[in-house]
């Protein structure tokens, strides 16, 4: 771990580059992503900020807003990325932090780095949304505010859902903006429990972006707005089928004769369909999900072909295994012909749009990828469901 006085000198060659990085990406977030800012002159004290978070762009729009140097928590695969990984250390110095683990080290480095007077920013639901509404936020990530003793500030994004969609092939063209919510001094944080301060968080940077959309409708303009929208819609409302929904351009439809467009507005037109919005249909898919799995058999409940298996090597690289059928059951989980008891399986979370990620008992992780666009939310939806019936936690 860096002593204090190698991190003040780090901290100031990054003060110089984010000067340098900001001149640069103002003008640019603004063509781009019509992002609007007010420009922040704190935190004055070492602070923890908490945002929201739906785009991979979020870290660098909520450095702009302010003058001082941030840093970011970022998730650790974001450091198997060759040049670009190479350039968010050379930015933004982020924390890492592994998904598929308890991650000790990060707790570590970020009060480390407060301590030594900075100040730390944290995406709380670790995901960035894929159904456009703010993510269940952990009590541990108030425990650590609360424990810091630093100040808290709550910071809010708003468009970025609509602008780039996570399940997404394409970026669109609307409006973007952030600002800061609420300012809490250590001093006010000493006499407010966990609980209180999560409820804090969780109020603040709560976003629902079609409700937003109903109230202050954007136009989203881009081509392609539909493609690969099979990732975060993977049960056909109709024929109650899983994995049939395909997409074309700014369409998308189903074998049993469903078809819909995604438009402009980023609401869900067709005819005879039950859903307007990416958030009604999730909700709907997650309950419906639930009586699948609980009805089911012995037999694979889903499946999706010619998926790669790669072993993780944390923050090196990754090893390719095999290619071949992925599925799940009520016992196990397949893929490339290796079982994997669910009882062995500790964690397991979303990557990006479709990488699953997960951990055994043993502390060894792998990750599926897939060529072409499928869901991983079904997988993670029935894995939480599986292990919720058996009484067992899962991220």
């Amino acid at each position: 771990m860096k002593s204090a006085k190698k991190t003040i000198k780090h901290y100031r060659w990054y003060l110089f580059i984010m000067r340098v990085f900001r001149g640069i990406a103002i003008p640019v977030a603004k063509i781009m992503w019509g992002y609007t800012r007010k420009l922040e002159k704190g935190p004055d004290t070492p602070s923890i900020i908490i945002s929201n978070h739906n785009t991979n762009f979020d870290p660098a729009l909520v450095g702009i807003n302010f003058v001082r140097h941030i840093y970011f928590v970022a998730s650790e695969h974001t450091f198997r990325h060759g040049f670009r990984s190479i350039f968010l250390k050379f930015v933004f110095a982020p924390i890492p932090i592994n998904k598929a683990q308890a991650d000790a080290f990060t707790m570590r480095e970020i009060l480390h780095r407060l301590k030594a007077g900075y100040s730390v920013c944290i995406f709380a639901e670790g995901n960035h949304s894929f159904n456009g509404v703010t993510g269940p936020i952990p009590l541990s990530t108030a425990k650590l505010v609360k424990m810091s003793g630093a100040a808290l500030i709550t910071h809010h994004m708003e468009g970025g859902y609509f602008t780039k969609p996570r399940w997404a092939r394409k970026k669109r063209w609307g409006k973007m903006a952030g600002r800061i919510m609420g300012r809490y001094s250590a001093e006010e944080l000493k006499s407010m429990t966990p609980e209180q301060i999560l409820k804090v968080i969780e109020r603040d940077i709560h976003e629902n972006a079609y409700e937003r959309q109903k109230e202050q409708p954007v136009r989203y303009r881009g081509k392609k707005r539909a493609e690969y929208i099979e990732i975060v819609l993977y049960l056909c409302p109709r024929c109650k089928k899983i994995g049939t929904i395909h997409s074309k351009g700014n369409h998308f439809s189903c074998s049993c004769g469903l078809n819909a467009v995604y438009t402009e507005m980023g609401f869900l037109e067709g005819e005879g369909l039950p859903f307007s919005s990416i958030t009604d249909w999730d909700k709907w898919q997650r309950e419906y999900l639930t009586q699948i799995v609980n009805n089911a058999g012995d037999e694979p409940i889903c499946a999706d072909d010619n998926q790669q298996l790669f072993l993780v090597q944390s923050a090196v690289g990754n090893t390719f295994i095999a290619e071949g059928t992925m599925y799940i059951s009520r016992t196990e989980f397949h893929c490339a012909g290796m079982a994997f008891p669910l009882q062995q399986i500790k964690r397991f979370t979303v990557l990006g749009k479709m990488i699953l990620l997960f951990t055994l008992d043993d502390g060894t992780q792998y990750e599926i990828r897939s060529a072409f666009p499928r869901s991983p939310l079904k997988y993670l939806e029935i894995m939480r469901t599986l292990k919720r019936n058996d009484g067992l936690f899962i991220d």
